[in-house]
């Protein structure tokens, strides 16, 4: 299989270039190439923590080439659904490390993990892992430190994400789609950056043409995802409002950008808010 293959090829790169100083991820990489031989295919890899446990161990050591070939190895486990759903948690937490680790490339690989985290079977599903993901991006978005690709591919990230969760709240609360759709299949990870720009020309209220958005009616009626939809849009409306985010934990955001995500919300998704 292909995947395997570059899979074994980027263990090698990561043993060649940790050969000097890193020994212990060296001989980590090495044991799981013999390891990975022995393996068939994602969902095997996905039930063995030896291949992601190198990754994430030449991570840790926080050099900008360990760091960049370990994300970029993780992001190809992640989108072959290789990796277990257990494993989220600590993947989480190394991107936040990352993302404060002053490099444009670092920060670059960390926001393209965290949206092939929520494209994958790896979305988060947990409050509080949920909060952590949105709130790498929003940080990076909000660190005036940070040069100019990172806050917008961070503001970019944002906008998927979103697009993202609530798709999944229409699936799980069994919603109708909204009539806002093109006929036409457009990836919605895609097409939200050109939804927010078009939306911005006009107001829309968070109102459908019939009268007030429908509002969740009951809290504890909601599936998990319906939950987090529901805590995230919260958020945002706090946000836009000039206040902080409980859930997210971020004081500030762009009251523009948050209204650009809300108004979004308000075309696409105002028969589930």
């Amino acid at each position: 299989m292909a995947f395997m293959a570059v899979l074994e090829a980027d263990l090698r790169a990561l043993s060649t270039e940790a050969r000097r100083k890193y020994p212990a991820v060296k001989d980590a990489a090495e044991h799981a190439i013999l390891k990975l031989r022995s393996l068939s295919d994602p969902s095997e890899i996905a039930q063995n923590d030896d291949i992601i446990r190198i990754f994430l161990l030449a991570c840790e050591v926080k050099t900008v080439k360990l760091s960049v070939l370990g994300l970029s190895c993780l992001q190809k486990l992640i989108a072959h659904d290789a990796v277990a759903p257990t494993a989220l948690r600590e993947i989480l937490t190394t991107l936040k490390e990352h993302a404060e680790m002053n490099d444009e490339s670092v920060q670059l690989k960390t926001l393209q993990t965290i949206l092939i985290i929520f494209q994958s079977r790896l979305q988060p599903e947990d409050e509080d892992d949920m909060a952590i993901a949105l709130g790498i991006s929003l940080r990076l978005l909000e660190n005036s430190r940070c040069p100019d690709s990172v806050r917008n591919t961070a503001a970019a990230t944002l906008r998927q994400a979103v697009a993202l969760i609530f798709n999944r709240v229409i699936a799980a609360e069994s919603l109708p789609v909204s009539k806002v759709r093109s006929n036409r299949h457009v990836s919605p990870a895609n097409s939200v950056t050109r939804d927010v720009s078009r939306s911005v020309s006009t107001t829309i209220p968070l109102e459908s043409e019939m009268g007030p958005a429908i509002s969740f009616s009951s809290k504890e009626s909601l599936t998990q995802a319906g939950k987090l939809g529901l805590l995230l849009f919260e958020d945002l409306t706090a946000l836009a409002a000039g206040g902080s985010a409980t859930w997210l934990r971020v004081t500030t955001l762009q009251r523009t950008f948050a209204l650009d995500i809300l108004e979004f919300c308000g075309i696409r998704y105002a028969h589930c808010l």
